[in-house]
Protein backbone atom coordinates (compact mmCIF):
# COMPACT_ATOMS: atom_id res chain seq x y z
CA UNK A 1 0.00 0.00 0.00
CA UNK A 2 2.58 2.47 1.12
CA UNK A 3 4.68 1.65 -2.19
CA UNK A 4 1.66 2.42 -4.09
CA UNK A 5 0.99 5.60 -2.49
CA UNK A 6 5.05 6.48 -3.25
CA UNK A 7 4.30 5.72 -6.69
CA UNK A 8 1.08 8.08 -7.42
CA UNK A 9 2.87 11.04 -5.75
CA UNK A 10 5.97 10.64 -7.58
CA UNK A 11 4.28 10.12 -11.00
CA UNK A 12 2.10 13.35 -9.71
CA UNK A 13 5.11 15.33 -8.90
CA UNK A 14 6.94 14.19 -12.41
CA UNK A 15 3.89 14.84 -14.90
CA UNK A 16 3.95 12.61 -17.90
CA UNK A 17 7.42 10.34 -18.02
CA UNK A 18 9.92 10.53 -20.79
CA UNK A 19 9.01 7.49 -22.40
CA UNK A 20 8.20 3.94 -21.06
CA UNK A 21 9.67 0.95 -21.59
CA UNK A 22 9.71 -2.93 -20.83
CA UNK A 23 11.27 -3.97 -17.92
CA UNK A 24 11.75 -7.01 -15.87
CA UNK A 25 13.95 -9.58 -14.20
CA UNK A 26 15.36 -12.91 -15.32
CA UNK A 27 13.01 -14.67 -12.90
CA UNK A 28 9.90 -12.43 -13.76
CA UNK A 29 7.55 -14.82 -16.12
CA UNK A 30 5.82 -11.88 -17.26
CA UNK A 31 7.27 -7.98 -19.07
CA UNK A 32 5.97 -4.57 -17.02
CA UNK A 33 5.98 -1.40 -18.26
CA UNK A 34 8.03 1.12 -16.37
CA UNK A 35 7.70 4.91 -16.77
CA UNK A 36 11.24 6.46 -17.30
CA UNK A 37 11.43 10.29 -16.37
CA UNK A 38 14.01 12.50 -17.20
CA UNK A 39 15.31 15.61 -15.08
CA UNK A 40 18.45 17.79 -16.30
CA UNK A 41 19.81 17.51 -12.89
CA UNK A 42 20.79 13.79 -13.21
CA UNK A 43 22.60 14.92 -16.14
CA UNK A 44 26.28 14.08 -16.68
CA UNK A 45 28.31 17.31 -15.13
CA UNK A 46 24.97 18.54 -13.85
CA UNK A 47 27.26 20.09 -10.62
CA UNK A 48 24.49 18.45 -8.36
CA UNK A 49 25.88 16.83 -5.76
CA UNK A 50 24.63 13.10 -5.21
CA UNK A 51 22.83 13.59 -8.76
CA UNK A 52 24.91 14.34 -11.28
CA UNK A 53 24.83 11.72 -13.99
CA UNK A 54 22.92 9.27 -12.03
CA UNK A 55 20.30 6.98 -12.56
CA UNK A 56 18.03 5.74 -9.81
CA UNK A 57 15.00 3.53 -9.49
CA UNK A 58 12.44 4.82 -7.01
CA UNK A 59 9.58 2.26 -7.06
CA UNK A 60 8.85 -0.52 -9.16
CA UNK A 61 7.24 1.13 -11.66
CA UNK A 62 9.59 4.62 -11.76
CA UNK A 63 13.26 5.30 -13.33
CA UNK A 64 14.70 8.64 -13.50
CA UNK A 65 17.80 9.31 -15.47
CA UNK A 66 19.59 12.63 -17.05
CA UNK A 67 18.05 13.87 -20.37
CA UNK A 68 21.62 12.61 -21.54
CA UNK A 69 21.03 9.36 -20.66
CA UNK A 70 17.59 9.66 -21.90
CA UNK A 71 18.53 10.93 -25.65
CA UNK A 72 21.32 8.41 -25.39
CA UNK A 73 18.97 5.45 -24.91
CA UNK A 74 16.40 6.63 -27.61
CA UNK A 75 19.73 7.10 -30.05
CA UNK A 76 20.86 3.64 -29.54
CA UNK A 77 17.42 2.22 -29.38
CA UNK A 78 17.29 3.75 -32.96
CA UNK A 79 20.11 2.04 -34.34
CA UNK A 80 19.97 -1.47 -32.48
CA UNK A 81 16.18 -1.77 -31.12
CA UNK A 82 15.90 -4.56 -28.39
CA UNK A 83 12.73 -6.33 -27.82
CA UNK A 84 10.73 -8.11 -25.64
CA UNK A 85 12.20 -11.18 -27.44
CA UNK A 86 15.50 -10.11 -27.50
CA UNK A 87 15.80 -7.79 -24.46
CA UNK A 88 19.02 -6.34 -23.55
CA UNK A 89 21.20 -7.43 -20.31
CA UNK A 90 24.18 -6.11 -18.76
CA UNK A 91 27.31 -7.96 -20.61
CA UNK A 92 29.28 -9.92 -18.25
CA UNK A 93 26.31 -9.54 -15.49
CA UNK A 94 28.42 -6.27 -14.19
CA UNK A 95 28.40 -2.72 -14.93
CA UNK A 96 31.65 -1.94 -13.90
CA UNK A 97 33.61 -5.83 -14.40
CA UNK A 98 37.04 -6.27 -14.04
CA UNK A 99 36.98 -7.16 -18.06
CA UNK A 100 35.51 -3.47 -18.69
CA UNK A 101 38.01 -2.58 -16.85
CA UNK A 102 40.99 -3.88 -18.09
CA UNK A 103 40.02 -3.70 -21.67
CA UNK A 104 40.93 -1.37 -24.45
CA UNK A 105 38.30 -2.44 -26.44
CA UNK A 106 35.87 0.64 -27.06
CA UNK A 107 32.77 -1.70 -27.00
CA UNK A 108 33.82 -2.93 -23.42
CA UNK A 109 31.98 0.48 -22.04
CA UNK A 110 28.57 0.00 -20.84
CA UNK A 111 25.76 1.27 -23.20
CA UNK A 112 23.33 3.53 -22.05
CA UNK A 113 20.55 0.41 -22.58
CA UNK A 114 22.48 -1.48 -20.23
CA UNK A 115 22.15 0.58 -17.41
CA UNK A 116 18.55 0.74 -17.65
CA UNK A 117 18.46 -3.21 -17.52
CA UNK A 118 20.78 -2.56 -14.65
CA UNK A 119 17.42 -0.38 -13.30
CA UNK A 120 14.88 -2.60 -14.52
CA UNK A 121 16.90 -5.22 -12.08
CA UNK A 122 16.13 -2.43 -9.25
CA UNK A 123 13.05 -2.44 -9.92
CA UNK A 124 12.29 -6.04 -9.12
CA UNK A 125 14.10 -5.66 -5.79
CA UNK A 126 11.06 -3.00 -5.44
CA UNK A 127 8.30 -4.91 -5.91
CA UNK A 128 10.32 -8.04 -3.54
CA UNK A 129 10.94 -5.46 -1.01
CA UNK A 130 7.81 -3.35 -1.17
CA UNK A 131 8.51 -0.51 1.30
CA UNK A 132 11.84 -1.48 2.78
CA UNK A 133 13.08 -1.35 -0.99
CA UNK A 134 14.34 2.42 -0.46
CA UNK A 135 15.58 2.41 3.01
CA UNK A 136 17.23 -1.47 2.37
CA UNK A 137 18.74 -0.82 -1.41
CA UNK A 138 19.28 2.94 -1.31
CA UNK A 139 21.14 3.10 1.12
CA UNK A 140 24.19 0.86 -0.33
CA UNK A 141 23.54 1.44 -3.52
CA UNK A 142 26.13 4.33 -3.90
CA UNK A 143 29.01 1.66 -3.15
CA UNK A 144 28.39 0.28 -6.49
CA UNK A 145 28.40 -3.62 -7.50
CA UNK A 146 31.80 -4.98 -6.05
CA UNK A 147 33.00 -8.22 -4.16
CA UNK A 148 31.77 -6.59 -0.88
CA UNK A 149 28.12 -8.00 0.96
CA UNK A 150 26.89 -4.37 0.97
CA UNK A 151 27.21 -4.65 -2.97
CA UNK A 152 24.89 -7.40 -3.13
CA UNK A 153 21.71 -5.29 -4.48
CA UNK A 154 23.65 -4.03 -7.19
CA UNK A 155 25.13 -7.34 -8.49
CA UNK A 156 22.16 -8.37 -8.14
CA UNK A 157 20.06 -5.88 -10.51
CA UNK A 158 23.17 -5.96 -13.20
CA UNK A 159 22.70 -10.30 -13.01
CA UNK A 160 18.91 -10.46 -13.54
CA UNK A 161 17.60 -6.80 -15.15
CA UNK A 162 16.36 -7.14 -18.47
CA UNK A 163 15.26 -3.94 -20.81
CA UNK A 164 12.49 -4.98 -23.48
CA UNK A 165 12.73 -1.88 -25.38
CA UNK A 166 10.65 1.18 -25.74
CA UNK A 167 6.49 1.48 -25.30
CA UNK A 168 5.42 2.35 -29.19
CA UNK A 169 4.87 6.26 -29.17
CA UNK A 170 5.69 6.72 -25.79
CA UNK A 171 8.68 8.95 -26.31
CA UNK A 172 7.83 12.86 -24.98
CA UNK A 173 7.53 15.56 -28.14
CA UNK A 174 10.37 16.91 -25.75
CA UNK A 175 13.08 14.48 -25.96
CA UNK A 176 11.59 13.44 -29.75
CA UNK A 177 12.62 17.29 -30.58
CA UNK A 178 15.63 16.58 -28.96
CA UNK A 179 17.09 14.83 -32.12
CA UNK A 180 18.32 11.96 -30.56
CA UNK A 181 16.13 9.83 -32.26
CA UNK A 182 18.59 10.60 -35.41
Amino acid sequence: MLNELWTDWLRWQGGEPCFRIYGKARPEPHWRIIDVYATRRRNHGSGWPLWDGTCVTWSAEIICVGWDLAESILREQSHFPCSRQHPVEVTQGRIRGRSRQKSADPLSTTSASEVLAHECGHTWQAIRLHSLYLPFVGAVTLFREGPHPWSYFENQASELGQFGGIVKASVCPELMKSGANV
